[in-house]
């Protein structure tokens, strides 16, 4: 309808409307229905929407090539461990090492590439996403005091002073060279009571110390990551945390199956396993662990799983359980439905941080992927056994 015409409408009930009052009339109409979009929310919304289009789109000119099957299955016959780093660093990664450095230094270099590349994203990111990716940032620093623990652990802590860039924040040179002294995993934690970490592993210590695993020590600086990551994403607006809060609590779904099968695998008491869960799941609410916990087998506590998006998962697995790569094949089945999970996500939350969630799991699993291939080519494993403990599948789209 054009003004002449509205002109001509309301003239019929009101003989003094001329064009220009009409044309102010629509004017001020539109005025009210932008301050009504405002009003009700749908306008900041919009301006968030388009606030994440450019990180987005630097993501995707990224990639993760290296959970393509294609790209992972030429890695794999390159040939030697050279020719991967060589292949590797023709493709924007590994620039600052050599290319007959070992797989250690290969992952050292990988991991400080990845930790810097989760700042970039954050300062790129809409500043609704900050809070989570800070969030993300504390889990990274978690991750390197798992490995430091691990490195004292396999007889590799005389390396820590060495990699600066691989110590947690409140990580002094000092902590660094007690570390490297430290004669075992309990004297390394006890060393870390200097830092925001203390408490946390002094926590785990008891049962490390009776049981001679590290999984306590993960699992309490696990229980820590999940706090703080629950807690940041509480903050970010409700029309923007979906994506983040789905995310988080499948990883908690997944963490806590993963915990329950290795229990009953390794024949724990049930009374041994409660302290190891965490609260806040989909699809697994505290009273449902509790019951799968009181499962006295792995296959009968899999069977628990029925009704939830796990059981078809693990269900066809148990048809080769107990032998010798039933637990690799267990894990790698939900680490694959964790990269399909976030695929799915990715699309569905296209527009409010969901190709952000995607490519921050997928990244990770890209960089697993390259380490364990150039670990078992230095090893001389064949492709077969490499590809058995990859992770791959389409990009996102």
């Amino acid at each position: 309808m054009e003004i002449s015409d509205l002109t001509v409408l309301l003239s019929a009930g009101s003989p003094f409307i001329t064009e220009l009052t009409a044309a102010i009339l629509i004017a001020v109409m539109f005025l009210l229905f932008l301050t009504l979009l405002s009003i009700v929310g749908y306008f900041p919304v919009l301006l968030s929407l388009t606030s994440y289009t450019p990180v987005v789109a630097r993501i995707k000119a990224r990639g993760v090539p290296y959970i393509e099957p294609e790209l992972v299955q030429d890695l794999m016959q390159s040939g030697s461990l050279p020719d991967s780093i060589s292949r590797l660093k023709s493709s924007g990664y590994l620039a600052s090492v050599s290319l007959d450095c070992n797989p250690d230094q290969a992952e050292e270099e990988l991991l400080i590439a990845w930790y810097d590349e989760v700042q970039t994203l954050r300062s790129q990111a809409p500043r609704d996403a900050w809070l989570f990716f800070d969030a993300i940032l504390s889990f990274q620093e978690i991750a390197k005091v798992k490995r430091i623990l691990r490195m004292v652990h396999d007889g590799r802590a005389a390396i820590i002073p060495e990699i600066p860039l691989l110590w947690p924040e409140e990580f002094t040179t000092d902590v660094a060279l007690k570390i490297a002294n430290s004669r075992s995993v309990s004297e390394a934690a006890r060393i870390f009571h200097e830092t925001r970490y203390g408490q946390i592993l002094a926590d785990g210590l008891v049962l490390y110390e009776k049981e001679k695993s590290v999984f306590y020590l993960d699992h309490v600086l696990d229980c820590m990551g999940f706090a703080e990551i629950k807690s940041q994403s509480s903050m970010v607006q409700a029309y923007l945390a979906s994506p983040y809060r789905d995310y988080i609590s499948i990883l908690i779904d997944i963490q806590n199956i993963r915990t329950l099968i290795r229990a009953k695998h390794a024949g724990w008491n049930p009374q041994q396993v409660m302290p190891c869960l965490i609260d806040g799941g989909l699809d697994l609410p505290s009273w449902r662990l509790i019951q799968m916990n009181e499962m006295m087998s792995l296959p009968d506590l899999v069977r628990q799983l029925s009704g939830t998006r796990y059981d078809s998962v693990l269900s066809p697995l148990l048809r080769s359980y107990p032998s010798t790569e039933s637990m690799l094949s267990i894990d790698l089945a939900l680490d694959r439905y964790l990269l399909e999970t976030i695929s799915r996500l990715s699309m569905e939350y296209y527009h409010t941080g969901g190709p952000l969630l995607w490519y921050l799991v997928a990244k990770e699993f890209e960089l697993r992927n390259i380490r364990i291939i150039l670990t078992g080519l230095s090893e001389g494993l064949s492709s077969d056994q490499i590809g058995k403990m990859l992770i791959t599948g389409p990009e996102e789209t």
